[in-house]
């Protein structure tokens, strides 16, 4: 009984809060902004957490990006380190100086020489051009023929051609041989000693040793070799395209006339050798 009794008050209490909070406008007012307040605060606080939360997460995965980002970076840091090496072990080995004597021209092709053959083109005359010399042809990086002269014009005969050789190197030996047209694609490296060692793949690239073309310039890479009496033939396929030339660059030597005279005694002797053999 005391007990209930001294409930009397709270119930009472709560019954008159209710009459005022329905029928009182300031202190219903009062209630559901005071309830609103603590609504919006308890979104802004979950909203709060949930950003926190995808933060962390994507700085967790920023910081995975980025570590793997670092391990490449050291990775390719190292190989670039070993190719300083590497460059500087050749730079030492070979003492390369300026070639001064090298000239290049960008030179336009004009048309065949002979319809129904693709390897054989005139040239524009170029700068400081002399018929008394032979020069060498470089398209993409690559060479693909040579300059002849032909009726005191710059003919442009492309590695397809019989017609066409120039002195080379193969693989890392530096097996020397002469390089001879076959077809549009291949050419057949000649007179290679015997006692070399070659191997498909082997890449083929200018000796400079024929006056044409500078060393160094890649042909293309060993598909077969085949034994001969007293020396070794290699087939190549050509890295260049000889099939469709418009502008082409004519790489030259400045050489005095005797010497240009004498090698194109030498190169043209080269020519009846081939002819002979067709």
């Amino acid at each position: 009984m005391n007990r209930f009794y001294g409930k009397v008050p709270f119930f009472i209490l709560a019954g008159i809060v209710g009459i005022l909070i329905l029928y009182s406008p300031a202190i219903r007012d009062f209630f559901t902004a005071f309830t609103s307040t603590i609504q919006t605060a308890y979104f802004d606080l979950r909203k709060s957490i949930e950003e926190g939360v995808q933060r962390h997460w994507m700085q967790a995965d920023t910081i995975d990006t980025l570590n793997r980002k670092v391990q490449n970076l050291e990775k390719n840091l190292i190989l670039c380190r070993s190719d300083i090496r590497k460059y500087q072990a050749m730079k030492e080995a070979l003492d390369p100086r300026p070639d001064v004597n090298a000239t290049v021209e960008a030179v336009r092709v004009k048309g065949y020489a002979l319809l129904g053959n693709f390897q054989q083109l005139w040239l524009e005359d170029f700068p400081d051009y002399n018929p008394l010399k032979n020069y060498g042809v470089i398209r993409g990086g690559f060479a693909v023929g040579i300059v002849v002269e032909e009726k005191r014009r710059p003919l442009m005969i492309l590695a397809g051609d019989k017609a066409c050789n120039f002195a080379v190197y193969i693989g890392k030996n530096r097996a020397p041989g002469i390089a001879m047209g076959k077809d549009p694609k291949h050419m057949v490296v000649k007179y290679i000693p015997e006692w070399m060692r070659l191997a498909p793949g082997d890449r083929v690239f200018t000796s400079g040793l024929d006056r044409i073309f500078p060393i160094g310039i890649p042909v293309g890479k060993v598909l077969s070799i085949r034994n001969m009496q007293g020396f070794k033939n290699a087939e190549i396929l050509l890295y260049g395209d000889t099939l469709h030339p418009d502008y082409v660059w004519i790489v030259g030597r400045q050489e005095t006339e005797g010497t240009v005279k004498g090698e194109r005694e030498t190169v043209k002797r080269k020519r009846e050798t081939v002819k002979s053999e067709r």
